[in-house]
């Protein structure tokens, strides 16, 4: 399960991130300016971001992967919505259960 959301994530950035590299407007540069914001955002409130991705487009943004622990979903969300830009997020984390070094 975990090695198809993997693939599925790195599809889903290389799709995300090849475009930008080619056609650095100023709608992706704010875009990744937005997802970086959320993720200092949310590793100043504790949550652990290593199996985090952050996906942002025109301030909808999208979190996926794993973090350590069940409250830091709900955390993790509430830190992208007080970062200034964001419209709406889509939280879409799973808590880990503390596996996360197992594999």
């Amino acid at each position: 399960m975990k090695t198809a959301l993997v693939s599925t994530l790195a599809l889903l950035m290389s799709g995300a991130i090849a475009p930008a590299a080619y056609a650095q407007s100023d709608s992706s540069t704010t875009d990744q300016q937005l997802a970086h914001s959320v993720r200092v955002a949310e590793a100043r409130s504790g949550v652990g971001m290593s199996h985090v991705f952050v996906l942002a487009h025109s301030g909808q943004v999208t979190l996926v992967g794993w973090v350590q622990q069940r409250e830091h979903v709900a955390l993790a969300e509430q830190s992208a919505m007080s970062v200034p830009g964001v419209t709406s997020v889509d939280n879409r984390l799973t808590p880990d259960g503390g596996s996360l070094g197992s594999h």
